[in-house]
């Protein structure tokens, strides 16, 4: 491979898939480590900006808390049926209503034994909740599908196979177990995911971290 290509292919890789990137400078670069921290440094900046443009971060910064995904509960609607047109576009799941907010908290009920709520810090969500009871393997069917919904909302970088990886860390991969009490937790980029049950009811909790 010629000197040429390899700091083309260097250089594409730092743009489109950082990590690599940064490996593929540190076995292959020629240019001397100042050079090299500052190309990493441009290349990570366009990253960001390219995906900031396109609407796959949804980034805010702020001296004191750091990097925050941040939505407020009109973006979260329109992301959340922007995933469930693309990922499960004949299960009808689609948030039809615009999520009114009273008292910092908004609720959206998919039936009477599935609902949405919402906690709003600063006028942006900071926490997500699905509550169910499920009794049937229907109901059970239907929880899954919103969660994996809200989870590609929420961390629109998964693929499929890591959004099943969420659900096997939540125990819920095939269905939703109401027997017993039990509580797991499992987090992906700044998203905390936990599911806890007790006598039947069973919480699924999103909640967005601080950097």
């Amino acid at each position: 491979m010629t000197s040429y290509i390899k700091t083309a292919a260097m250089i594409t890789l730092c743009i489109f898939i950082p990590p690599l990137g940064w490996f593929f400078m540190y076995k292959y670069s020629t240019f001397d480590k100042q050079t090299n921290l500052i190309l990493a440094a441009a290349c990570l900046a366009f990253f960001i900006y390219a995906n900031m443009s396109a609407g796959n971060l949804n980034y805010i910064f702020d001296d004191k808390k750091g990097f925050e995904i941040r939505m407020t509960p009109e973006e979260f609607r329109e992301k959340f049926n922007a995933s469930a047109q693309r990922l499960a576009p004949n299960l009808g799941l689609k948030i039809e209503e615009t999520l009114k907010v009273e008292d910092k908290n908004f609720t959206y009920e998919f039936t009477p034994k599935l609902k949405l709520v919402g906690t709003l810090e600063d006028e942006k969500i900071s926490e997500l909740k699905i509550f169910t009871e499920p009794t049937n393997q229907d109901e059970s069917f239907q929880t899954i599908n919103v969660l994996g919904l809200l989870i590609a909302t929420l961390n629109p970088e998964l693929d499929a196979e890591d959004r099943g990886e969420v659900m096997r860390d939540l125990r819920m991969l095939k269905e939703v177990s109401t027997e017993g009490t039990y509580d797991w937790t499992t987090n992906r980029g700044l998203i905390k995911y936990s599911v806890h049950a007790d006598k039947g009811k069973v919480i699924f909790t999103a909640e967005l971290m601080r950097a």
